[in-house]
């Protein structure tokens, strides 16, 4: 039984990390062609995954999972967070790769163009898309799929997002 726990709690979060990774892959794309009119594949993953979104998403999970926030309560809450970790992981990423991965400059309400009021808002519509829809869909599914599914999911889907972060984070490293 302790297998099967494991397998479906792996199932559920590298679910919604995937999820969340690639929802957040489609926002950075589709905010790029809508404002500049060009297609440019974001983030340093080769797969469509953005690592960022579901770290913030999980980091919000563990701060606010065991209250019951309305939407609203939740979205403020939630804009004010990935706002601040925006920013601590635009210096620290800078740190490591003597790079900047985004700027809002010229964005309404920049923050030190490392983030922006408009960019808030939109994390606090995902963080409640996150905690009413994905979390609780993960733990449906999680339920219901044969612990095998689970199992290789989970498997496949973690191999393929560390193989692809090694070999991002060397090309980064060795550019540099």
């Amino acid at each position: 039984m302790k297998r099967e726990a494991f397998f479906r709690t792996a199932f559920r979060y590298t679910f919604e990390f995937v999820a969340a990774g690639a929802v957040g892959w489609i926002y950075e794309v589709t905010t790029l062609w809508i404002m500049y009119h060009y297609y440019e594949n974001r983030g340093i993953l080769h797969l469509p995954i953005i690592p960022i979104y579901p770290i913030g998403a999980f980091i919000l999970l563990a701060l606010l999972h065991k209250r019951r926030l309305n939407p609203v309560v939740l979205f403020l809450a939630a804009a004010v967070i990935t706002t601040l970790f925006e920013l601590a992981a635009s210096y620290l990423l800078e740190f490591i790769f003597h790079q900047w991965f985004w700027t809002y400059e010229g964005w309404f309400g920049s923050i030190l163009d490392r983030s922006s009021v408009v960019s808030s808002a939109i994390f606090g519509l995902l963080a409640v898309v996150y905690f009413f829809g994905l979390h609780p869909l993960s733990g449906r599914l999680s339920r219901r799929l044969p612990v095998g599914i689970c199992a290789a999911f989970s498997i496949i889907s973690a191999a393929a997002v560390a193989v692809d972060l090694v070999i991002s984070v060397c090309g980064l490293l060795i550019s540099r």
